[in-house]
Formats: structure tokens, sequence, C-alpha cells
């Protein structure tokens, strides 16, 4: 038989549900603490749990109705601290343990608690500010925010908290249940705080009660560190994480002290630490204190960390089409987004792909709407573009409306129409040589073939090529940042298909043309000293002045540097 409770205090705004228990004590004048829980929870075997208490719906289903099992859980209890970080189906079933009966200390197994290296606070800590003010409004009593590990201050009034003598673990007190007020407030001892730490733990103390509010998080909502990682140059263009850099400057920032005073410390011998396991992004359960380490070095807050479309440097896709030619012009029907850093900047590139062939890029991260329609370069212009521009070849249109037309700038149409015409002299050049003539002959028993080999007049060939090989060449110099000259890039800037065979499978039989790539294909070291006159005359044109650093920083080069290099580089330095 159920008995339901006459009378049960009212929750306090971020009431610890053991601090509601405890005033019910004292005002239901019963003798002893078990039989309180026996009213409340209608088990005398029920432990006094501070963070993560468990019989919720009983505890509900005897307050008929006035708190839910759930609303208990979220508004008076630590589990949302913990919860921002974890998977929708684990939070599920913590959820559970905390409604239903459970073996001592299964929540905070199920929570990893049990095996972290971070420990549980010792005793229960207090405001002397919250003391005050609760006094003048209501009561004093247990704040949620007070008892979360790694908080030594008060988020609210910045204070160091005061650590009382009432335990936080059910170890010595199983059915204990003490009242702030009854505590006083002059009965504590002070943590040892270097000031040195008060940002950073404050910061700490802040973002804890902000975890605790986000009542609807989850880790399928929460952005990816790597996102981070780019911007502050912790990824090589590659994406993989420069650690040892990341950890150093971690390790700068808050001192290895505060990192072991917090139960973080990082060896820096080891490869597989914390800090690597929780940026790795893997599925285990990383303690939310740890995470907030990361936000803070980073200077990110809990509130942005959490996705929104332009979490994505570039929104959510589908993304438009912004070839001005195609039927499906401005619609969102781009699947892919290939995401790639800036070797310069260290900003998202990305990189969208149509079915149509036309592909584009532009430097992120997108800040609003308008972005989603801006072209940064234009990669590949794809056979529905290229057709159109033959159409406007053939009529009279002025070439600033075929730009218009074509959405792209008058030079820019002059170029592709030189590249379509040479390429197709070219083209038609090499199969008129290439094609093997075969003749069939038709009897009774089927087919038969008949090869017939004409002799490729390779000179002839030399020249055509010659020229297509010059003009990519002086194409490649004039990109606007500089690529690398070698035989394979040359070949995609003649053209695909048998074009690029020929030149990459016979260059030997094509003197002139050999003489020319050999004269003018890239070492490391020319290429490195092209790069660095490149660098120098941009920072001239941008800033006035070539500094080392900012050269270096600009050619993408790193000390030492060859010989010659750095010959050029003093040059241009001076």
């Amino acid at each position: 038989m159920i008995l339901l409770l006459v009378y049960f205090p009212t929750l306090y705004k971020d009431e610890l549900l053991y601090s509601s228990i405890a005033r019910y004590h004292v005002v239901s004048g019963n003798k002893t603490q078990r039989q309180t829980i026996e009213d409340l929870f209608g088990n005398r075997s029920v432990c006094a749990t501070a963070d993560l208490p468990s019989h919720l719906m009983c505890l509900s289903n005897n307050l008929n109705g006035q708190y839910t099992a759930d609303q208990i859980i979220k508004n008076h209890t630590l589990l949302p601290y913990y919860t921002c970080f974890m998977k929708q189906n684990k939070i599920h079933q913590v959820q559970s343990l905390m409604e239903d009966g459970n073996k001592q200390g299964e929540v905070h197994a199920s929570l990893g608690l049990l095996a972290s290296s971070i420990k549980l606070p010792v005793k229960l800590r207090f405001c002397s500010e919250c003391f005050k003010s609760d006094s003048e409004i209501c009561e004093p009593y247990w704040h949620r925010c007070h008892q979360l590990p790694g908080v030594f201050i008060c988020p609210l009034h910045r204070s160091i908290l005061k650590i009382s003598r009432v335990e936080y673990s059910t170890l010595h007190h199983k059915f204990s249940f003490v009242p702030l007020a009854m505590h006083g407030e002059s009965d504590y001892t002070e943590p040892d705080i270097d000031a040195n730490w008060l940002d950073h733990l404050a910061f700490i103390a802040v973002q804890s009660n902000l975890l605790l509010q986000s009542q609807s998080k989850s880790k399928e909502k929460t952005a990816s560190y790597r996102m981070v990682l780019p911007k502050e140059r912790y990824q090589t263009i590659g994406g993989r994480v420069r650690f040892n850099r990341l950890i150093q400057d971690f390790r700068n920032i808050y001192t290895d002290k505060l990192l072991e005073y917090l139960d973080c410390g990082i060896d820096s011998n080891s490869t597989d630490t914390w800090l690597h396991k929780i940026i790795r992004n893997q599925e285990e359960i990383m303690h939310p204190l740890r995470h907030l380490l990361i936000l803070g070095f980073f200077e990110i807050s809990v509130g942005s960390f959490f996705v929104t479309p332009h979490n994505h440097p570039f929104g959510n896709g589908p993304w438009p089409c912004l070839n001005k030619v195609a039927d499906h012009y401005n619609q969102s029907i781009v699947e892919k987004c290939a995401i790639t850093r800036c070797s310069t900047t260290s900003k998202p590139v990305g990189t969208f792909q149509c079915s149509c062939g036309f592909v584009y890029s532009r430097r992120g991260p997108d800040t609003c709407d308008e972005d989603r329609n801006r072209i940064g370069r234009i990669k590949a212009f794809g056979p529905v573009w290229h057709d159109k521009l033959r159409c406007l070849n053939k009529t009279n249109t002025s070439l600033r409306q075929k730009a218009k037309i074509l959405g792209v700038d008058p030079g820019t149409v002059k170029l592709q129409t030189e590249y379509l015409d040479t390429n197709k002299a070219v083209l038609n050049q090499v199969r008129s040589q290439s094609q093997a003539i075969r003749s069939r002959k038709i009897n009774k028993k089927g087919c038969s073939l008949t090869k017939v080999n004409r002799k490729v007049d390779w000179d002839q060939r030399d020249e055509i090529l010659y020229i297509a090989v010059v003009k990519a060449v002086e194409q490649m110099k004039q990109l606007p940042y500089p690529q690398r000259i070698s035989l394979a890039s040359i070949a995609r800037h003649t053209d695909s298909g048998n074009l690029k065979h020929k030149l990459m499978k016979n260059l030997n039989k094509l003197p002139k043309t050999n003489e020319f790539v050999k004269t003018h294909v890239d070492s490391t070291e020319t290429y490195q000293i092209r790069r660095l006159t490149w660098a120098a005359s941009e920072l001239n044109e941008t800033e006035g002045k070539v500094l080392g650093w900012r050269l270096l920083k600009l050619a993408g080069l790193n000390h030492p540097l060859k010989k010659m290099v750095k010959d050029k580089f003093m040059e241009l330095v001076e």
C-alpha cells in the first residue's frame, strides 16, 4: 500500500534533490533518517546520494505528481552536466537507471565515473554570497552548480566556494541528509587555489553551469574539435593533427600544476593521452571537465560549440549549382562539398562539383546566406558550359554579352575560346594519325579483321604538341598562385584523352617538345624560388615591405632552405 505524502517542500531553483530531502526531514519531525527515506521512497535501503540519486519514479509517485521523475532529473540532479557529450541512447539508459531502482553505484559506473581519474568532490560546497542572498529570500540550500567536479568558484558571484564538513559520497553516511541551514555558514575550509588559476577556474565554473542548464543537447548535436583545429594551425594540409604542438601549447596555457590539480594531467611522452582520444573523436565517454578545458583553450563557449547550420563552414547541403548556363542554375542539387585548408590563411576551402561538370570553390567559412551563391574560383567549366560557349561563338554576340551570359569575365571567354580552338585542332591531328584503319571481310563463316598500319609522322606531331605545351606552360605561369610545372601538370593543362597519353608516353620521339619541357619543368629548388618571388611581390603590394618570417609563411616554406633557395630568400629580404 502506497501512502501519499501530505507535504513536501517546494524545490528551489538549482537546488539539489538531496537538499530538499534534508529540509523535508527537518520539518517532518522524523526521529531517524531511515524513516524519512521510507516516507519518500517506500524503501529504507535507498541511499542519500547527492549528485545522481535513483528510485525517482517511486519518489514521484509518492509526491502525487507534484514533481515528475523527468523534472527532478533535469532540474535537481547533476545528470544534465554529464549528458551534453553523450550519445542519446546512453542518456536514456542512465535516465532509466535513475528512475528505477538499481544497485549502488550503477549510475556512476554507467557514466564512467568510477573508472575516471577525475575524482568526485569529497565534501559538499557552498558560496557565502549565495548563502546570504538565499537567506534573505527563502533559506540557504545546496546548489547544484557548486557540486560539479572541477568547480571551485561560484558561477554567479565569482567567489571561491567554501568546503563544508558534509560528505559528498555515501561511503560513510548512507542514510544521512544534512540541510545547509543546519550546517551553518561559519563551519568550512577553503581550497588551496593559486591566484593565477582564477581566470581558468572561473571559465570552468560558468561553462559547467551552462552544461547543467543544457537539457536538450547531446553528442549528436555538437561540432567536432577538428573544425576548430585548422583555425588554430594545429592540422596539416592533409588533415593530420599536430599533437606535439597542440599538447605543448595546451600545457603552457594551463600549466602542469593546474592540470594535475584538476586530475587532467598530460604525459608529454605519451601518444595516447586523454587529449589524443578526445580530439580523435573516439566513441568512449570522456569527462565533461576535459571537454571544457579544450573549449577554454580555443576560447569557445559551450553555447557556440553546439551545432548550428553554420558550424559546417559552408552550411548544410545540398548546395546550389552556379553554372549560369545550366537549366538547374542556382538550384540546390550539389550533394557533396570537399573541404580542404588554405595553405596561406588556414581557412577552410570548399570545392563543389555538379553533375553537369561545373566545379567551383570558395574560401570559407560562410557567414551569411548570400555566401552560398558566391564563387571564389571556377576549377572546371564542364561540357554544358563549353557547349554554350561554342554556340555563342557562332553568333554575332559581343564579347561582353557572352561574358554576361556565361557568368564570367571577358578575359575568361577569350582564354576558354583559345583553349577550345587549340585543343580541337591538336586532337583532330593526333586522332587522324593514330587511328588504325580496319577493313572487314565478310565470308560465310563470319568476320575477319585485317589491320593496316600507317606510319606516324612524328615530326608533324612534335610541331603540334609543341604549340600545345608552350600554351599550357604560359597558362600555368599566369595562375594567381604558383603551381609546380611538371610533365604531368603540363599534360593536364593541354587536355585529357589521347593528347595527354601521347605526351606522357612518347616524349622521347618528340625532340622539340622534349627540349622545351626539360627547360621549363620545375625542380624542387626552382619551384620554391618561384614561390618566394611570388610571395615577395604579394607582400610588397599589400604591406609595402618584405619581412623574412612573413615571406616564408606566405610561400609555405620552412628553414632549412637549400643554398640556391636561401640565396634568393636573402636577396628578396634585403
